[in-house]
């Protein structure tokens, strides 16, 4: 029995830490949903990306029933990754709701225990198991979840901390994984914390720099089905000219960093003062823990100005470092206090709690029936920001038909059409006409009039696809595809991944 026990101890840890971060998940472990800031768009969201995966798009771009019907390209330019994930969470039986709330117990979870790995490779497991609860229950960490509802953040945490448990492993293959995984779960969080994860290894020196910036560029690369459209496409959009926030309304206060952080940040000071004057990983997360509270307060208003704000939209989410910052600083301060770790811990827990539980409960619980998210029709984005700029007038209201004949006479028969990926009918006319298909024109859609290529025209108010046809039958469809760009962007990553192996293989081959 006592073998039995040492076999397993070293599991211990972790059990007790899935143990003590269930406070944090345990309103997702309840049925129905909570009211947030995204929470719910993001479930409608998935559901119209679901509803354009199953009518065969790969990778998903384009959500055909989102916009009113007329379709909105936002899985093209906004963190898909989370609904990829929850994809198969959903054909295995979770509705639409409880699929998103797997992914969210996922991705605390998974950013727990995977901090917790991370730390244990630098601290004692005590130590790591501190830090790795100071970065569940940080307060902005907790109010991203309940109060922002932000999936596509939440989800991109997992793979920060996977990344840094990668670069303690001296697992290239795993490195460039977490950099894809991060790449395509969230835009701003990629930049936010790419250039961090590599200074880490730098700092860290686990592998040479070669390796290093390989294994980055990898992943980077094997992202580009998602980031070349994303950023080239960005001109065929209202975006650069869309005002997506006002500065001024997102600034934190006190409460939001939490007393506890502060006192992490000034106890870890101290003892880096006393104990450790080298340590630049303690400089590293100090510096973006100071940074990341100064950015967030109104006073820093001017230095924004001068950023490209746009890119980051709200000051707040500059406290993502200081969920990692925390978690880092109080496993240094714990593990050099070693006379007095379990007083210290004690006392940053309690402030932890002091600090968070304001957040640990969600506003509201709904209970709303599937339903009413697979059959919403918002873009769920805030300002539609990703309209394309040739809709001079955005839909109101769902269209009265789908296919329209808006010049000459005829009928449209045999219409057969997923809002997503593809449109047939049949259409007889007397005369030349003018047929109007009710789905916004996006560059990847191609017609054909019995057979042959025709062109789509688009500059009418709505920017809706048109075609004209001769008289008589005429047998139409139109199909949405890659473009040029996304067909070399796919290329791109699969031979990324090609390549990643076989760089993998080879190193392992050279080791042995």
């Amino acid at each position: 029995m006592v073998n039995l026990f040492d076999s397993y101890k070293k599991y211990w840890p972790v059990l007790i830490l899935g143990l003590l971060i269930i406070p944090s998940i345990w309103f997702l472990l309840l049925p129905g949903f909570f009211e947030s800031d995204d929470g719910e768009w993001m479930v409608i969201r998935f559901s119209a990306f679901y509803q354009a995966f199953a009518d065969g798009q790969f990778p998903v771009r384009f959500l055909g029933r989102l916009n009113h019907g007329y379709g909105y390209p936002v899985s093209n330019f906004l963190y898909p990754g989370f609904m990829y994930f929850a994809v198969p969470i959903h054909v295995l039986g979770l509705n639409f709701v409880n699929a998103i709330k797997a992914i969210l117990i996922f991705s605390m979870a998974g950013t727990a225990v995977f901090a917790y790995f991370w730390l244990s490779r630098i601290f004692d497991k005590f130590s790591a198991a501190i830090g790795s609860l100071v970065l569940t229950y940080t307060p902005y960490h907790l109010f991203d979840l309940y109060k922002r509802g932000s999936v596509g953040e939440l989800f991109a945490f997992v793979w920060v901390s996977f990344t840094l448990l990668a670069i303690e492993q001296k697992n290239i293959f795993f490195i460039s994984i977490g950099v894809f995984l991060l790449a395509i779960s969230h835009n701003t969080i990629f930049l936010l914390f790419a250039p961090l994860l590599f200074a880490y290894s730098l700092i860290r020196k686990t592998l040479n720099f070669k390796d290093t910036a390989i294994s980055f560029v990898f992943g980077i690369l094997m992202s580009s089905f998602f980031t070349i459209p994303a950023l080239y496409e960005l001109q065929f959009t209202n975006f650069a000219a869309t005002k997506i926030s006002n500065l001024s309304e997102y600034f934190v206060g006190f409460n939001l960093i939490g007393l506890s952080s502060v006192f992490i940040m000034a106890l870890s000071l101290l003892v880096f003062l006393k104990f450790k004057r080298k340590d630049s990983l303690f400089v590293l997360f100090f510096f973006i823990s100071v940074a990341s509270i100064l950015l967030s307060q109104n006073a820093s208003e001017p230095i924004w100005n001068i950023l490209p704000s746009q890119l980051v939209q709200f000051p707040f989410r500059l406290l993502s470092y200081l969920i990692f910052g925390a978690g880092f600083l109080a496993a240094f301060a714990a593990f050099y206090l070693k006379k007095q770790k379990l007083i210290t811990s004690g006392f940053i827990l309690a402030l932890l709690v002091f600090s968070s539980y304001n957040y640990i409960v969600p506003e509201k619980r709904v209970f709303k029936d599937d339903s009413f998210y697979f059959t919403n029709e918002a873009t769920t984005t805030v300002q539609d920001e990703y309209m394309p700029k040739w809709v001079k007038e955005e839909p109101v209201e769902r269209y009265k038909e789908k296919v329209q004949i808006v010049r000459g006479g005829g009928e449209i028969k045999n219409l057969i059409y997923n809002d997503s990926k593809n449109i047939t009918f049949d259409v007889e006319t007397d005369d030349n006409s003018n047929i109007r298909i009710n789905t916004i024109y996006y560059p990847g859609f191609g017609a054909t009039i019995n057979g042959k290529e025709s062109r789509i025209s688009y500059d009418n108010p709505n920017g809706v696809m048109e075609l004209e046809v001769g008289p008589g039958e005429n047998k139409i469809e139109a199909t949405f595809g890659e473009s040029p760009i996304r067909l070399v962007s796919d290329l791109i990553s699969l031979v990324s991944f090609v390549g990643l192996l076989g760089w993998t293989i080879r190193r392992r081959n050279k080791n042995d």
